[in-house]
């Protein structure tokens, strides 16, 4: 221990009649204080976590009491707000888009799941932001989607502010991400930029999907009717995450309709 003590005094001694060793003391010293300094600060971020999550969960509780503070659920399948009670119609299950053509005239896209999801013809097929075609065929564990991108497809459309119909398909002319609308009259009043969504009148889609922005008015000549061009919500070159939907009536809908028809 003497000698410990002798060797500091001599350290000390050096240091301060030495400029170059004062100099080499400090840096060595501040580079020790600055990563003393950097790992104190990385352990205190570490132990903070946990009140920053706390902070986060109180701010998603607000938001999620603000958005459902006045829903209640009655049932799995209802709902009741402001004392009317509301049944779910529509299911959604998640799946991933495993092949997607989009070259051709009749493009078809392939996602992951099928039977064993309980997935079926004709149900509609969305994205989160818009639609994207209806089941065509079904495996055990893989289905075929129809595309908005197929000359085969169409489905009533309207204009999300107005009750007007038309018709939605993919016309010769249209490249992808483009589709066109015929059939609402002309007497209603459209312009570019309005926004096309689904009617929902099909059972296929719930009513007000996204389906696109209208780009072009054409007033076809001798007609009373537009014909409308749209750029697609959804960007077809870049598919992955989609949605299957399942109409919980539209087995009571198809029998009812098949009935009107006999």
């Amino acid at each position: 221990m003497f000698f410990i003590f002798l060797q500091l005094i001599i350290f000390k001694i050096i240091i301060s009649n030495s400029s170059y060793q004062q100099s080499s003391y400090l840096n060595s010293t501040a580079s020790l204080s600055g990563w003393f300094f950097t790992q104190s600060k990385s352990i205190k971020n570490y132990f903070g976590l946990k009140s920053v999550n706390n902070t986060l969960a109180i701010q998603n509780a607000s938001l999620k009491q603000e958005s459902f503070h006045n829903y209640t659920i009655v049932s799995e399948n209802e709902i009741l707000i402001n004392k009317e009670i509301y049944k779910k119609k529509y299911l959604f299950q998640p799946s991933v888009v495993i092949q997607n053509s989009t070259q051709r005239r009749k493009n078809i896209l392939t996602l992951n799941v099928g039977e064993n999801k309980k997935v079926n013809k004709e149900m509609g097929v969305v994205a989160s932001n818009g639609i994207i075609g209806f089941i065509k065929d079904v495996s055990n564990h893989y289905s075929t989607v129809l595309s908005l991108m197929n000359t085969d497809f169409s489905v009533p459309v309207i204009p999300l502010n107005d009750s007007c119909k038309g018709l939605l398909y993919w016309g010769k002319d249209d490249k992808i991400n483009q589709i066109s609308v015929k059939g609402i009259p002309t007497y209603f009043k459209i312009k570019v930029g309005d926004t096309i969504v689904s009617q929902g009148g099909s059972g296929i889609f719930p009513p007000n999907e996204m389906v696109g922005t209208v780009t072009k008015v054409i007033i076809p000549n001798g007609s009373n009717n537009y014909l409308l061009k749209l750029k697609t919500s959804v960007d077809f070159n870049a598919l992955n995450n989609v949605f299957i939907v399942k109409n919980i009536y539209k087995e009571e809908l198809d029998s009812l309709q098949t009935a009107i028809y006999k």
